[in-house]
């Protein structure tokens, strides 16, 4: 397990033995089926997670749709980082679309690790930064690009997504609906 945390952590900051000393104990390993959820949607996220295996989704619902705002996979960050941060009701579930295990801290030990171990609110701030420029990526990229488009940059980036998340929920997460998915993984 803390191989796995201390090598995510330290993309970020650089960790002293001493550091990693205060961190390491606070990170516990939990596991998940097929299916499970991991956070309700209203439910208040208590947990980060770094993902060691297993693929997830993070959708809310509006209407009668599922809406996909992304997955999580192998070595990623996971959770309901706006409620996580805000303490309200999350307005996203997250759900494990295979078995998946994942390491997770909670929120208080995360504000203890800030107060005691001062390196790590840098990476606190690092990781919001990441998660914000990675959401406005998106939001410019689903307002500006056509669903070829956007297909096309899934398969740049994330192109064995398709091995491992059911059709539906990728074109959900492409803005487009299960039929203009499937047109368009036949073209390419």
């Amino acid at each position: 397990m803390s191989q796995i945390v201390r090598h995510k952590i330290s993309k970020y900051i650089a960790l002293s033995d001493s550091d990693w000393a205060i961190i390491q104990p606070k990170w516990e390993e939990v596991s998940f089926t097929k299916g499970e959820f991991i956070t309700r949607e209203g439910q208040i996220e208590d947990y980060f997670y770094i993902v060691k295996n297993g693929v997830q989704r993070l959708y809310f619902n509006k209407e009668e749709n599922e809406v996909c705002l992304g997955f999580s996979y192998n070595h990623s960050w996971s959770g309901g980082y706006e409620s996580f941060i805000t303490r309200k009701p999350s307005r996203m579930a997250i759900q494990a679309l295979s078995n998946s295990q994942l390491f997770r801290i909670s929120h208080p030990d995360l504000q203890k690790i800030y107060a005691n171990c001062p390196i790590m609110e840098r990476w606190g701030r690092l990781i919001l930064e990441e998660l914000l420029t990675m959401r406005a990526t998106r939001e410019m990229e689903m307002m500006s690009f056509t669903s070829e488009e956007r297909y096309n940059m899934l398969l740049k980036r994330s192109k064995h997504l398709l091995q491992l998340v059911p059709q539906k929920h990728i074109a959900s997460y492409l803005g487009m609906t299960p039929e203009t998915f499937s047109r368009l993984r036949a073209k390419s």
